[in-house]
């Protein structure tokens, strides 16, 4: 049976994310809603959490995560803010119980980064 995963991201990530977990049964959404109803319909193994999720929600939904699950946060896209820095964001997220703060702008959007991404999700999702 192939690993479910939710990724909640923006609609510009999910291309990318799909080609990087495919094979993996994924559940995309776009909101904090959508995630909630995702999450009531049953076991996830993993959480892939964009940075930009939902207006800046992610660490919403990070806490309502259940035990048993993998939570990984991920930058997708370069951003500036005076406010936070993308340490203190990594710093939070591991805080929360993520298990990796991933930021795929670290990797080249073709099958050589794709493919470095995927072994950092596959080992995470390894029994």
């Amino acid at each position: 049976m192939a690993k479910r995963i939710l990724v909640a991201d923006r609609p510009e990530t999910e291309h990318r994310l799909a080609a990087i977990l495919a094979g993996y049964e994924l559940v995309l959404v776009r909101t904090l809603v959508e995630a909630r109803r995702a999450l009531r319909s049953g076991h996830f193994d993993l959480l892939l959490v964009g940075v930009h999720f939902d207006e800046s929600r992610m660490f919403d939904l990070i806490r309502e995560m259940t035990a048993g699950t993998q939570v990984v946060c991920v930058r997708s896209q370069h951003f500036q803010s005076h406010a936070i820095t993308l340490e203190g964001l990594e710093i939070a997220a591991k805080a929360l119980g993520c298990a990796l703060f991933l930021d795929l702008t670290w990797y080249a959007d073709d099958a050589t980064g794709n493919d470095a991404v995927r072994k950092l999700l596959d080992a995470l999702l390894s029994p």
